[in-house]
């Protein structure tokens, strides 16, 4: 139940999971392993207090007589319990493993469970999105079904498993231990009385509107969250509607606030207000309401006469800040409680953070960490960044960074030594009254330039940056002493214009690319276009016609896209795009001819394959290697890809569909909306991990291959032994060493050392190294223990797997057939 973030200018779709085509006349790729270059990902499923615990976009709350907080932590699956002094357990289910499994504690299995109601006995209910039921957990952690069917969506009326629903989000429950369900994709609420007997309320199954009306006149679209005041009446977000509607106990429904089909941003009474995107909803006992506004990203309230007003979050504006009122920033907040006390929590989704704010509008984050985003320039996992974007490397293997939302260009070392190389971090900050946005263009030297959203990086042969300041609309330029100058655009201006320097006007320009002649390539978003920068400043359009999105394969002007993201060059001259928004990869030949590559416009998925058969979503950033393959950022299926010269699309590493963050292999690895793509000369391939504020580094897997072998050894007596071996894998291999045959305990390393030789010590000695893509074993070195007082022979035999180091021929040569024997077995 993948949330759309309505904060982020980039829309995320749903993502179809369709069949993995894999064709035996282009043989699948090794996966690739990566790791964390740089910065550091908040999503967790750690227990503890306060921000030591960790959180993966959660969406229920609600409090208990005891003032306990319970959260639905949805994509771990399981059910979180935080105490008022802030302390965080794990009462059912277990992080990382989704099911529909009755049991107790971390025996029971969820599918994204989403709301939460608790009863006066403390039975916690929930309700489980994508099993498409309700459950009950018990004060023993005991977890049940009580209504619906696992894994079985429709809307059926019935008792138990008999009833059905389809993705339910919101729950609540009344004095009289009613339950009401907001089943969110048939666009009805449900009612669910004590003993299991499961009817529609209001609404018709699958038919949404915004209609007011008695019971199954009523239309609702897409509710999610759900509240009961204690006159029974039940309010619901009605999502899609951007409303608040009521139903009374007898089924009357009418709107609270908002007007349906109007989304914004404004306070007001009644339909005067404006919501966009209400996901959560609660009453407090004054008759108050509280709603987490996902797409505004913030916190309203509305009184008993219907007034509306804002108490925390900024409209428009995700992120993550603590402070008062306006000050403070959410991303995607979706879930809302309130204590005793008029506290009220907040889950945080996309911020992986439970927030509290206090009557007076103080916010402060009461559980989990949103500290991974920063701008804090250090070593590795030290460093932190905000939403990195584009991503480029150099000759030396310097990486270079758009990081978006810190409105700098960021450097990180081969090492991971991470530094500012030009900007200053900052918010932005709208007009209140005009919207409009200033002080975010400056050029300057380091950190006397401004930037407003830089997206695209792009590196020439001489070391300068060019940079697609997205937000203030131009194409910038940064020499190797740090110096920022315009090159194109005018600041702050967006619209269409080809022309000279500032004479030129862009419209959200993204990707970029430079050529040996140094022209510039530019992805203009805004406008549909593909760009061409002479190094003299003269700006043309190369494809694709200004204003007009579309699709169209053709020549020049005739040619359509829609958003275009990402460029990369091949060694022919050939243009590559990311057509983020018809999911596809075009081709532009040095003459401007364009053609459709890989997936089928307007139909976003998930399926690997040639062509047209293939199915992308969303995809950002390219790159292309010396062979001819593209890798691509395929950012809302949250995954690396790879397409052939032949036109094969795989998928290299991630899991379509499933958004985290992991370090692994190939679909054991996680990413959060990947956004742009690099690669070095090695082949090293380096992702911008969006929402995770990460650098992510790939490396093509290989099975390990033992390079230096042990040697033979002849000692006296009671001296010490080393023996060792040097091996290259992907990732990196584990070792166990043996002595004649059976495993010698504790040597788990590259090397073996022990003291104290004896004449039983004496034999043959190899090791075993291992990863996942399979392993080896040594060649057998020989030790050979003379007594004490006998010399030691002269010379030392190479051992049988062939002692020294091996030739650069020779190494070259076997790791050609490892790789070859590699790409075999993954046929």
């Amino acid at each position: 139940m993948n949330k759309v973030n309505f904060c982020f200018f980039r829309p995320i779709w749903i993502v179809l999971i369709t069949t993995l085509i894999v064709r035996a006349e282009d043989p699948s790729p090794a996966p690739y392993y990566f790791t964390t270059l740089a910065g550091t990902s908040n999503i967790g499923n750690a227990d503890g207090t306060g921000k030591a615990a960790r959180f993966y976009s959660p969406i229920g709350a609600a409090f208990d007589r005891a003032g306990n907080l319970w959260v639905a932590d949805t994509y771990n699956h399981t059910i979180r319990k935080i105490t008022p002094a802030g302390v965080v357990t794990t009462v059912a289910g277990l992080a990382g493993f989704s099911g529909a499994t009755d049991g107790t504690g971390d025996a029971a299995r969820f599918n994204y469970p989403a709301g939460l109601a608790l009863d006066g006995a403390g039975n916690i209910y929930v309700a489980e999105s994508r099993n498409h039921t309700v459950r009950r957990i018990t004060p023993a952690g005991v977890v049940t079904t009580v209504a619906g069917l696992a894994a079985t969506p429709g809307s059926v009326d019935g008792t138990g498993n008999a009833a059905r629903f389809n993705t339910p989000e919101g729950i609540a429950i009344d004095g009289a231990g009613n339950l009401y369900v907001a089943d969110t994709n048939n666009s009805t609420i449900r009612k669910i009385t004590a003993t299991g007997v499961v009817t529609t309320f209001a609404g018709k199954a699958e038919t949404s509107g915004a209609t007011d009306g008695l019971g199954e006149a009523a239309r609702f679209k897409m509710p999610t969250g759900l509240a009961v005041d204690a006159a029974g009446n039940v309010f619901v977000a009605d999502s899609f509607n951007h409303t608040i509607r009521r139903i009374t106990p007898a089924g009357a429904v009418t709107t609270v606030a908002g007007l349906a089909g109007s989304s914004g941003a404004i306070d007001g009474s009644g339909s005067t207000a404006r919501f966009s995107i209400p996901e959560g909803v609660t009453a407090d006992l004054q008759g108050n309401l509280y709603v987490a506004e996902g797409g505004n990203c913030t916190i309203r309230k509305i009184d008993p006469t219907g007034a509306v007003s804002t108490i925390a979050g900024q409209a428009g504006r995700f992120g993550w800040k603590d402070g008062t009122g306006s000050a403070a920033l959410f991303n995607f907040p979706n879930g809302v409680a309130v204590d005793a006390s008029n506290g009220i929590f907040v889950t945080d989704t996309y911020n992986s953070t439970i927030r509290r704010i206090t009557p007076d509008g103080v916010v402060t984050t009461f559980a989990g960490s949103a500290e991974s985003r920063g701008s804090a320039d250090g070593t590795g996992d030290a460093a932190r960044f905000n939403l990195p974007g584009g991503v480029t490397v150099d000759g030396t293997g310097n990486v270079y960074v758009a990081d978006t939302s810190n409105n700098t260009i960021r450097r990180i070392t081969p090492d991971g030594v991470v530094t500012t190389l030009a900007g200053t971090a900052g918010q932005v900050v709208a007009d209140s009254t005009t919207g409009q946005v200033g002080g975010k263009y400056a050029d300057g030297t380091g950190s006397a330039a401004r930037f407003f959203s830089p997206t695209g990086v792009a590196l020439d042969a001489a070391g300068n940056v060019f940079v697609s300041d997205t937000g203030n609309c131009v194409i910038r330029r940064i020499t190797p002493a740090g110096a920022v100058t315009t090159l194109a655009g005018n600041a702050e201006t967006f619209g269409w214009a080809d022309g000279t320097g500032t004479g030129a006007i862009f419209f959200e320009p993204v990707g970029l690319v430079v050529t040996g002649a140094n022209e510039i390539f530019v992805a203009d978003s805004g406008n549909h276009v593909i760009r061409r920068i002479t190094p003299a400043g003269v700006v043309t359009t190369f494809a694709g016609q200004p204003r007009i999105s579309g699709s169209d394969d053709g020549t020049g002007t005739a040619a359509r896209f829609n958003r275009p993201r990402g460029l990369a060059l091949d060694a022919s001259g050939n243009l590559y795009v990311g057509d983020t928004y018809n999911h596809t990869i075009r081709k532009i030949t040095p003459a401007g001819v364009v053609t459709t590559v890989a997936g089928l416009a307007g139909s976003p998925g998930l399926t690997d394959g040639p062509g047209n058969l293939a199915r992308l979503n969303s995809p950002g950033g390219l790159a292309i290697d010396q062979s001819g393959n593209i890798y691509l950022a395929d950012s809302t299926n949250h995954t690396f890809r790879r397409i052939s010269p032949s036109g094969e699309v795989t998928t290299l590493a991630g899991k379509g569909g499933t958004d985290g963050s992991a370090d692994g292999l190939g679909n054991s690895a996680r990413f959060f909306y990947p956004n742009f793509v690099a690669l070095d000369a090695k082949g090293v391939a380096y992702v911008t991990d969006g929402f995770n504020n990460t650098i992510r580094q790939g490396q093509l897997a290989a099975a390990p291959v033992a390079i230096e072998q042990p040697k033979n050894l002849s000692v006296s007596a009671g001296s010490s032994v080393t023996f060792s071996v040097k091996a290259v894998a992907v990732p990196a291999p584990t070792y166990q060493w043996q002595f004649n045959g059976q495993p010698f305990s504790g040597a788990t390393g590259s090397t073996l050392s022990f003291n104290n030789a004896r004449a039983s010590d004496a034999g043959e000695y190899s090791v075993t190294i291992t990863n996942a893509l399979g392993s080896v074993t040594s060649g057998k070195a020989t030790l050979t223990v003379t007594p004490a007082s006998a010399p030691p022979p002269t010379g030392g035999g190479s051992s049988s797997g062939g002692g020294g180091a091996p030739s650069e021929w020779f190494l070259a040569t076997l790791l050609s057939l490892v790789a070859l024997r590699t790409l075999r077995r993954a046929r």
